[in-house]
C-alpha cells in the first residue's frame, strides 16, 4: 500500500534517505560527503512543513521505500506556464527491491502529479547510478535535458 508520510514515518523514513545518501557516497565520492545521522532526520522532518512537497511511502507491514514529490509551476516571461511534479528523493530498501515497491511508488507518483494539475514527472539521476536509470526507463522516463562535465585537475 502506497500513502502518505505521517509524523510517525519520520525516523525510518530518515533511515531509507541515509542508506539512499550512502550509495550516492558510493557511486560518487568526489560530489557526495556522508553527514552526521541527525541531519537526515532534519531534513525530512522539514519536509512536512512545506505545503508544495510530499513524502510517499510504501507500507506493506513494513516501510521499505518512499519518494520526496514537489509541484514547482513555471510562469515565466520566456516560458509557457506548466505545473510539474518534481521527485526530490526516491529509494526503496536494498532488501526490499525487484519486488515491486518501486513501481508502485511511481504509479503513485503519477497519480499525485495528476491529481494536482501537473503536465509532467520530472527528477534527476547520476549518470553513473546505472540501476537507477535503467528503473526510470522502465517507468517511461527519457532523457529531456543533459548536464556534462569536465574535471579540471
Amino acid at each position: 500500500m502506497i500513502r502518505k508520510a505521517v509524523s510517525e514515518d519520520i525516523p525510518r523514513v530518515a533511515e531509507l534517505f541515509r542508506q539512499l545518501h550512502e550509495h550516492h557516497v558510493g557511486i560518487k565520492p568526489e560530489t557526495f560527503r556522508m553527514p552526521e545521522d541527525e541531519w537526515f532526520f532534519e531534513r525530512i522532518s522539514g519536509i512536512f512543513g512545506d505545503e508544495e512537497a510530499a513524502i510517499l511511502v510504501s507500507d506493506d507491514g513494513e516501510l521499505n521505500g518512499y519518494a520526496v514529490v514537489k509541484i514547482i509551476d513555471v510562469n515565466t516571461k520566456d516560458k509557457h506556464p506548466r505545473r510539474m511534479c518534481y521527485i526530490d528523493c526516491f529509494a526503496v530498501a536494498e532488501n526490499a527491491r525487484r519486488q515491486g515497491i518501486g513501481t508502485s511508488l511511481f504509479g503513485e507518483i503519477k497519480r499525485f502529479a495528476r491529481e494536482n494539475g501537473c503536465t509532467s514527472v520530472r527528477l534527476g539521476v547520476s549518470a553513473c547510478n546505472t540501476g537507477a536509470v535503467e528503473f526510470y526507463a522502465k517507468m517511461g522516463l527519457a532523457p529531456r535535458t543533459i548536464q556534462m562535465e569536465i574535471k579540471i585537475d
